[in-house]
């Protein structure tokens, strides 16, 4: 099949047979639909004996104008009425669109002049009061990614080109340079990835700003430090107090059995994101808590998570590794990512394993509130199951392996608690 694509114009639509209804194809390259050819006049060419028709059809060029905006998150960049399409007709119907493509390429060449494209800045390296130092991130910057950006102005056409505007996504790339965190890593000898770990809170909470600001906060004063040999981690105090001064939020913490409001709400999730990490680097845990209830913990499996609160529990290791480590933690809504870098990988497998698990139910407990009206029944406590469950690291190097218990916990038990007055 010929191939229909023309010097600065993209062929977008081809004629239909003398008795079909419209049917224009959006085309910018590669080969031709597969109907039958047709020639300038509308004829079909025949493989075998045809009619040949009586009268040649009335045919007609027009030119067709549209709008059209490129849309990046925060910016929208307009053309009005812009010569995009030639229409052929035949008697009045139309039977071939043509795209300029020169146009559309002009169109997206001059979105790096509109957006301003912004260089990168540098990462750099600074000392921390913990005592370590810190890969700390320079600003990524960003240009107009051109080729995607045409392909989807593309897609736009052959969707819909009888489209009056079309809505094109403005296709932004991010760059660090050559400067920026990753090639800062990289000339340290610290990008050979060693251990990683994600956690996702459920649902209801991944749209709980006060919660994505603490993790945030907490996550930025963990990214990029580099732990030495013999290096002593202390989560409370690379992160600091919980208070607004330190940029912390009110969101969800466990109390009593239950979820209240209080200051730095969530980062729990971060400290135990980065236990389950450190564990998966071999490096050697010198302090971790269980939080008193699993109930409000999902994102992290019962035995692994690791409860912080300022002034009485910490999460502490050692990097008892021969060599440093490079810690890289990012946050999303309800997420939060640690990545462990070292210059190599001390360790064949790591493997983690929790058994014996025990549920502990709780019971009901009904008390008379005379205050209450006849039948109704108050919950004081909803009820909290209680589990007790042992946790184990087993470490693979050499072909041998070899085990260490980490834990045994115990998540406490709430019973229910109903009031009533019957």
């Amino acid at each position: 099949m010929k191939n229909l694509l023309k010097p600065g114009l993209l062929v977008i639509g081809v004629v239909f047979a003398l008795s079909a209804v419209f049917a224009a194809i959006m085309y910018f390259q590669g080969k031709t639909p597969s109907l039958p050819r047709v020639t300038s006049m509308g004829q079909k060419e025949p493989s075998a004996p045809d009619v040949i028709p009586s009268a040649s059809p009335k045919t007609e060029v027009m030119q067709r104008s549209v709008d059209v905006a490129f849309k990046a998150e925060d910016k929208t960049f307009e053309y009005s009425a812009v010569p995009l399409f030639k229409v052929t007709y035949q008697n009045d119907k139309p039977v071939e669109v043509i795209a300029d493509g020169d146009k559309i390429r002009e169109l997206v060449d001059r979105l790096p002049e509109l957006t301003s494209e912004k260089p990168p800045v540098p990462a750099r390296l600074a000392k921390e009061q913990s005592g370590f130092s810190r890969i700390v991130r320079g600003e990524p910057g960003y240009s107009v990614d051109k080729e995607k950006t045409m392909a989807a102005f593309e897609e736009k056409i052959k969707a819909n080109h009888e489209a009056e505007k079309f809505e094109i996504p403005l296709i932004i790339n991010e760059t660090e340079g050559q400067e920026g965190f990753t090639e800062q890593a990289k000339k340290m000898g610290l990008n050979q990835l060693i251990a990683s770990y994600t956690t996702t809170h459920d649902a209801d909470h991944i749209n709980d700003e006060n919660r994505n600001e603490n993790l945030r906060v907490a996550a930025e004063k963990i990214d990029g430090l580099i732990i030495p040999p013999g290096g002593k981690f202390s989560f409370n105090k690379v992160v600091g107090p919980r208070t607004e001064k330190c940029g912390f939020k009110k969101a969800g913490v466990i109390s009593q059995g239950r979820v209240i409001p209080g200051l730095g709400g969530g980062i729990c999730q971060v400290s135990t994101t980065l236990y389950n990490a450190v564990l998966m680097s071999g490096m050697k845990i010198d302090e971790r808590h269980n939080h008193s209830i699993y109930d409000g913990i999902n994102y992290a499996k019962r035995g692994f998570d690791a409860a912080v609160a300022w002034g009485y529990k910490d999460f502490r290791f050692t990097n008892s590794l021969d060599i440093p480590v490079l810690i890289a933690c990012s946050s999303g809504k309800g997420s939060v990512e640690i990545r462990i870098y070292s210059e190599k990988k001390p360790f064949d497998d790591i493997k983690l394993e929790a058994r014996n698990e025990v549920q502990h139910p709780y019971k009901v407990q009904k008390k008379t509130n005379s205050k209450l009206k006849k039948g109704e029944v108050k919950i004081v406590h909803p009820g909290v199951h209680g589990y007790s469950i042992e946790a184990f690291r087993q470490i693979t190097m050499g072909g041998k392996t070899r085990e260490e218990k980490l834990s045994k916990d115990r998540y406490l038990t709430y019973n229910r608690i109903e009031e009533s007055n019957n």
